[in-house]
């Protein structure tokens, strides 16, 4: 399976990308999951509150990721 990931904002500095595809040997694997991977990768993402969006919406819940889904890492989001 194959999922795009898409960082923003201090994310991406942490990253140094703004976007990575991430292929993974299992058939089905969660949104937690891939979470934790990505933690493990770029440890210093802990300290960050973040936001995850599947497919251009954001979730709360853990759910099974599709092949081909966009999975985006979203920094708080300041007012001005």
């Amino acid at each position: 399976m194959e999922v795009t990931l898409k960082y923003f904002g201090i994310i991406a500095d942490i990253t140094q990308k703004t976007e990575e595809s991430f292929f993974i040997a299992e058939e089905s694997i969660t949104l937690n999951n891939i979470k934790l991977k990505i933690e493990i990768k770029y440890p210093k993402i802990l300290v960050i509150n973040y936001s995850i969006a599947i497919n251009k919406k954001f979730l709360q819940n853990d759910i099974l990721l599709k092949n081909q889904d966009e999975i985006a890492f979203l920094p708080p989001f300041a007012g001005g």
